[in-house]
C-alpha cells in the first residue's frame, strides 16, 4: 500500500521538523565579537565558530529568552532581556534563525555540559573584531555570515 501525503500532512509535517534557534552577537567595549568553538564531541559542525545560542524551547517565555538562556548554558555568561536588540531573523530549510545583540552582560565564560545532553558544546572562546574573523584563516570555518556581525554593530550605533 502506497502513503498519499496529502497537503495537511505536508504542512504538519513541515511545522514539526521546523526549529526556532536564536543567537547572541556580544560585542564588547573593544568593538571585538564573542566567538565560540564546537566541540568535537557535537553531533554537527564539529571545530566551527559559533555565536552564542541554539534552540528555543517550549519551556522559554520569548525567543530573546530562549536566546539568554543558550547564552548562559553555553558560557556562563548572564544577560538581560531589556540589553537585547534584535538584529535580524534567517531562514533555512528546517531552521528560522533569530540574532540579537548586546554589550551588556556579567559573569565569565565557562564551557559547562549542557544540562540536556550532557555534552560540553563548546571548548574554546575568542573576542575578534570583524576585521579578524573576516582575516583569520583559523576563523574560515563559521555557522554564522559575517554580514550579520555588521547589522549588530549598526543596530548598536542607531541606538
Amino acid at each position: 500500500m502506497k502513503y498519499r501525503m496529502t497537503w495537511t500532512n505536508f504542512i504538519e509535517e513541515t511545522e514539526k521538523k521546523r526549529k526556532t534557534v536564536a543567537f547572541i552577537v556580544c560585542v564588547n567595549e573593544n568593538n571585538e565579537i564573542l566567538i565560540i568553538k564546537r566541540s568535537p564531541d557535537e553531533d554537527s559542525k564539529q571545530g566551527y565558530w559559533d555565536l552564542p545560542g541554539g534552540h528555543v524551547d517550549d519551556e522559554d517565555n520569548s525567543i530573546g529568552e530562549g536566546a539568554l538562556r543558550e547564552l548562559q548554558e553555553e558560557t556562563g555568561l548572564k544577560a538581560s532581556l531589556t540589553n537585547l536588540k534584535y538584529v535580524d531573523k534567517l531562514e533555512s530549510e528546517d531552521a528560522d534563525k533569530y540574532y540579537y545583540v548586546t554589550t551588556e552582560w556579567s559573569g565569565t565564560i565557562k564551557f559547562a555540559k549542557n544540562p540536556k545532553t550532557g555534552n560540553i558544546e563548546h571548548t574554546e572562546a575568542k573576542w575578534k573584531t570583524i576585521d579578524e574573523i573576516k582575516e583569520d584563516k583559523s576563523l574560515e570555518l563559521r555557522t554564522f555570515p559575517v554580514y550579520l556581525l555588521h547589522e549588530a554593530i549598526k543596530k548598536l550605533k542607531n541606538e
